[in-house]
């Protein structure tokens, strides 16, 4: 695992920051009724996201690189009987299984090279939702780093083969304040090119 992330998330957990780790994305609870079945939570931090979908009766593999954050998840779905598995993985090395999801949840989390690999996990027909933060964000002087940043349309162009459900692009009101935001909600074609 990359020792720097690790060591980042853990303290961050450990610390108590809990800012964006509590409710869902509200992109997500917006278009709940679309996410079902197995579902994979990708950098699934404390869980939020993965103990909303558990608790609609998904089955959620929740990926992260830190145990400690996924430990929240946990305790959450041995107390109410969830169907939710944390797994802690270092995303940048972890090969996804192929054709075992029908969504796959990426909240604020970027990483293009999972883009191919999500197409592979999906089921034909599956969904995609992401809610992830655009280059303008570093106008609010938070996440810096343009790599992990997505330029606007950059989402949309590259799923753009798949069917694409909902986009939007903008400056969103979160639980943690102001965000720019890309969001989409597209899924795989039932014969999907690879």
């Amino acid at each position: 695992m990359a020792r720097e992330d690790l060591e980042r998330w853990e303290e961050r957990y450990r610390s108590g920051s809990r800012c964006g780790t509590e409710a869902p994305s509200e992109f997500l609870t917006a278009h709940a009724a679309s996410i079902s079945g197995r579902v994979l939570d990708v950098a699934a931090g404390a869980g939020r996201n993965a103990v909303f979908l558990a608790r609609r009766g998904a089955a959620v593999d929740a990926l992260d690189i830190s145990m400690t954050g996924l430990r929240f998840a946990q305790q959450v779905a041995r107390t109410e009987g969830l169907r939710l598995f944390p797994v802690q993985v270092d995303l940048e090395s972890f090969s996804l299984p192929q054709r075992r999801y029908d969504a796959i949840v990426n909240i604020r989390y970027l990483q293009r090279s999972l883009f191919l690999p999500f197409r592979r996990a999906l089921k034909p027909g599956g969904v995609v939702l992401f809610d992830t933060f655009l280059i303008d964000q570093q106008a609010l002087g938070e996440h810096r780093t343009a790599a992990y940043l997505l330029q606007r349309g950059e989402l949309r162009d590259a799923f753009a083969d798949w069917e694409i459900l909902v986009y939007e692009e903008g400056l969103y009101e979160t639980s943690c304040g102001p965000s720019y935001l890309a969001r989409m909600l597209a899924r795989l074609p039932q014969s999907p090119p690879d």
